[in-house]
């Protein structure tokens, strides 16, 4: 028998020389999921990374974003920034500023406030009680004070007597008249007739639509199929209804300015003003009573912005009601203040505290405080 001698190498044929082979191949198998592993462990890590930097990245962006929220609150804090917008009818920016003299109007209200039960100084019935507005869960509101110029003119003198007018944001725990306060620029409220029958439309469907989903799901198959149709028609139908009411509550929404257009009276003719005719004489507050009226639009026309995209609540804080009141009263507005009663809450972009004065809010008041504004510094006629 022969033996197969190699100088320098063994023969592959040899046992030992397949162990070898053998165990290269375990070593390569070895290192190759090794390879594999520590990808996968790689990639792993890498993904936790990346998750982590566009952690971090959204907490700086939200955080630049809260910032950016707080400074505008500040900014439109600012004594000079307190109530302005732009008027789309004339085309300017319109600006009432918050004076001292408001601030301490509204402080002294604020303190007036506290001691008494009710928000009302009419209110016998204890419905509208100041403690509601202290509710850790659900209260807080914001109130503000306008100050007020009206002149009395007699055949001699003309007298100037400072007013105030309040008003507070929203509805009071429910109620949107309260006695004392500016009343709401919406014709139709909740409490309104036409509301309230469209409600109770509204209801109905709601009950209709309950008993209905209750049916099918204990129906057989084929029933409840049939139902299930039903119950979308009459979903459909009352979210239509319910995007109509919306609609007719934004049109009752009615928005007066300081701006008087020329009003013609019936049988008013400019080509025969010069007729000496005694009976066609007046005086001259008669004319200016006759032929100028104040400019009322619908919050649509005077919004600034989209309007078909009206923000929730808009017209319905402090200060578009206290500048209507003072519109359709004939009064001047001198200078407004703002500021929060009740606990302190997080509100927006930062903190609501009860003292301290604010602006009016840049989403709801400013788009429609430009038109309510107009003329508001002219002299009072």
């Amino acid at each position: 028998m022969q033996r197969c001698v190699v100088v320098g190498r063994r023969c592959p044929s040899s046992s030992s020389a397949i162990i070898e082979k053998n165990e290269r191949e375990k070593k390569k198998k070895c290192s190759r999921r090794f390879r594999r592993s520590s990808t996968v462990v790689g990639n792993n890590n890498d993904n936790d990374d990346d998750g982590r930097r566009r952690n971090q990245i959204n907490l700086k962006a939200n955080e630049r974003a809260n910032e950016r929220r707080k400074q505008a609150v500040i900014e439109l804090s600012k004594r000079e920034e307190a109530c302005k917008g732009y008027c789309n009818l004339c085309g300017k920016t319109h600006t009432l500023e918050r004076t001292r003299e408001a601030e301490e109007v509204a402080k002294a209200l604020l303190e007036k406030l506290r001691k008494q039960k009710s928000v009302s100084d009419e209110d016998e019935s204890g419905q509208f009680l100041v403690e509601d507005v202290y509710d850790q869960r659900t209260g807080g509101k914001m109130i503000g004070v306008l100050l007020c110029e009206t002149t009395t003119t007699t055949t001699t003198t003309n007298t100037s007597e400072r007013k105030v007018l309040k008003a507070f944001s929203g509805q009071w725990m429910g109620e949107w008249v309260v006695p004392g306060w500016c009343p709401p620029l919406a014709r139709l409220t909740h409490d309104s007739l036409e509301y309230i029958e469209e409600r109770e439309k509204i209801e109905k469907l709601s009950e209709e639509i309950k008993k209905l989903e209750k049916e099918a799901s204990w129906s057989s198959s084929g029933s409840s199929g049939t139902a299930a149709t039903a119950v979308t028609e009459l979903k459909t139908k009352r979210k239509n209804m319910s995007r109509a009411l919306l609609e007719r509550i934004w049109d009752s929404y009615s928005l007066p300015s300081f701006r008087k257009e020329r009003k013609m009276s019936e049988g008013d003719d400019d080509d025969n003003s010069d007729n000496s005719n005694s009976s066609s004489i007046r005086s001259s507050s008669d004319i200016k009573n006759n032929r100028r009226k104040l400019v009322e639009l619908n919050i649509r026309k005077c919004y600034y912005g989209d309007a078909s995209k009206l923000p929730c609540g808009c017209g319905d804080c402090a200060a578009p009601k206290l500048l209507a009141e003072c519109a359709r009263k004939g009064w001047k507005p001198i200078a407004i203040a703002e500021t929060w009663m009740g606990p302190n809450v997080k509100r927006g972009a930062g903190l609501r505290e009860e003292g301290v004065f604010y602006g009016a809010c840049l989403e709801r008041c400013r788009p429609i405080l430009g038109h309510m504004l107009c003329d508001a510094a002219l002299e009072l006629e």
